[in-house]
């Protein structure tokens, strides 16, 4: 049995059997300037875009989420540098 000071905190997670599962197309995002963000979930159907989900949550669980999302599909996108305007040729 492990030392008092090393036990570990069990976490209990209480499943909802009554949700249904939504298929999503599309993610939309608006962040406060409270570093609170706005999340929709929508899908496309032949009616139109069609809202599944809206959750609200700080920009730090989103970082989570998203650490989460690319380590279990294993990809792990690459920020693009901003492109360099090139210099216009002025004609003589």
């Amino acid at each position: 049995m492990p030392p008092e000071n090393k036990k570990q905190k069990t976490v209990e997670i209480h499943l909802d059997p009554t949700q249904k599962t939504v298929w999503v197309d599309n993610l939309h995002m608006a962040k406060r300037n409270d570093d609170i963000n706005c999340v929709r979930l929508s899908a496309d159907l032949p009616e139109g875009l069609f809202e599944q989900v809206r959750f609200m949550t700080s920009t730090k669980c989103l970082e989570e989420f998203v650490d989460i999302i690319c380590s279990t599909i294993n990809y792990y996108p690459i920020k693009k540098q901003p492109e360099k305007a090139k210099p216009s040729k002025k004609s003589e």
